[in-house]
């Protein structure tokens, strides 16, 4: 129906004029004046369609989440080997890694996350953990007893995305003397990436 079909598209644009502002002026800018004339749809229908300004913040996170999209195409069996699982989690971190990277509005958004934590964030925060701390069970056998903390890897691991991604994006030149900017060092980052990994399952998997 063509009503519909208009809603939709201010709906659309509404939700991108979000993405758009964050990717331009960080998430302080996110007004509901500025979202509006961004969009190009009338403030009222912020109201309408979303509630009001968090509703239609919180629509946007939902959708822009870069986690779960990874999760979601994961092909893993319903029991995988150690091998598997460590393939797996190489890809899932390295692909991170590369949105993230070539991605300002999604830098912009961890950003805005990391820089406090808001009631906003929750629902994508914990949906993510869940997929995640799901993705970590099934390793658990792997590292029983093994004094390696797989989850601390992936936490450091992590974390050490976000920051060298955003310190570079922010023009802030190298890191421990890696500067990602340059292809080769970037090509390096994701090599030990799989590297870490891959000692974390190798030193578990000794007797």
């Amino acid at each position: 129906m063509p009503g519909q079909r208009n809603e939709e598209d201010k709906r659309r644009r509404l939700v991108a004029a979000v993405g758009s502002l964050l990717a331009e002026e960080g998430h302080t800018a996110l007004g509901l004046n500025k979202i509006a004339w961004k969009a190009g749809v009338s403030k009222p229908m912020i109201y309408r369609y979303f509630g009001g300004l968090n509703g239609l913040l919180k629509a946007y996170i939902e959708r822009r989440d870069s986690w779960l999209p990874c999760f979601e195409q994961l092909d893993l069996p319903a029991e995988p080997t150690a091998e598997e699982l460590q393939r797996c989690l190489t890809r899932l971190l390295q692909d991170q890694f590369r949105a993230l990277y070539q991605n300002r509005e999604m830098q912009k958004l961890v950003l805005w996350q990391i820089s406090g934590y808001e009631a906003l964030m929750r629902g994508a925060c914990e949906a993510r953990e869940r997929e995640g701390a799901r993705l970590l069970q099934l390793a658990e056998a792997h590292f029983r007893d093994s004094g390696i903390s797989l989850k601390s890897v992936m936490a450091l691991l992590v974390g050490g995305i976000y920051v060298n991604v955003l310190h570079a994006s922010a023009g802030a030149g190298p890191m421990a003397g890696v500067d990602i900017r340059n292809e080769k060092e970037f090509e390096g980052m994701l090599a030990t990436i799989g590297q870490v990994v891959s000692w974390a399952f190798g030193l578990a998997g000794k007797e």
